[in-house]
């Protein structure tokens, strides 16, 4: 009886632990201010990229958490791979931005991000920009990010999409941007 008090006692503290980390990073990241922050002359990049058109070659470097038709219980493997294999990335490259793109090749490597952001190990701005052929709603990746707070920002293309989602910012159709 004594040893099932502790351990409850030891869960239920560890879980205070982790939702006020979690809180902590949530704070931190509510402010997009930079007025604070040293101007850097060189900033490192990680950018994840959909998989298609030009593309195709850069999904050779980054695992990918599930392939196009795989079963989303066998993606659960290739989903535990890849988050390992973005922490390694991301702890290796220590990146000052991170822009993600696309599918849910993304969500490891934000939370890598996220984590090493949260344990102080790098001070990491995370960036997720949704595609144009979304315009009633997030996607599954944009959703997951936008509603879980690992990221700083979501750039949409569509005013809607901004109206439905305060806390995006919308940036209009980045094919007429120059």
């Amino acid at each position: 009886m004594f040893f099932i008090f502790f351990l409850v006692t030891a869960v239920i503290l560890f879980g205070v632990l982790i939702a006020t980390a979690y809180l902590t990073f949530l704070v931190r990241h509510s402010n997009h201010s930079n007025k604070n922050k040293e101007k850097k002359h060189e900033v490192k990049t990680l950018a994840v990229l959909g998989s298609g058109g030009h593309t195709t070659e850069m999904l050779g470097l980054i695992k990918e958490s599930r392939e196009v038709g795989q079963s989303y219980i066998s993606s659960i493997f290739s989903t535990i791979y890849a988050t390992y294999f973005a922490f390694e990335v991301v702890y290796r490259n220590r990146p000052d931005l991170v822009l993600l793109n696309g599918p849910g090749t993304c969500i490891p490597i934000a939370f890598a991000a996220a984590f090493f952001d949260l344990i102080r190990i790098s001070d990491t701005t995370i960036i997720y920009e949704e595609s144009i052929c979304r315009v009633n709603k997030l996607s599954m990746s944009g959703a997951i990010l936008y509603y879980s707070g690992l990221i700083d920002d979501v750039l949409v293309q569509w005013p809607g999409l901004k109206a439905k989602y305060p806390r995006c910012t919308y940036i209009g159709d980045l094919k007429t941007c120059e």
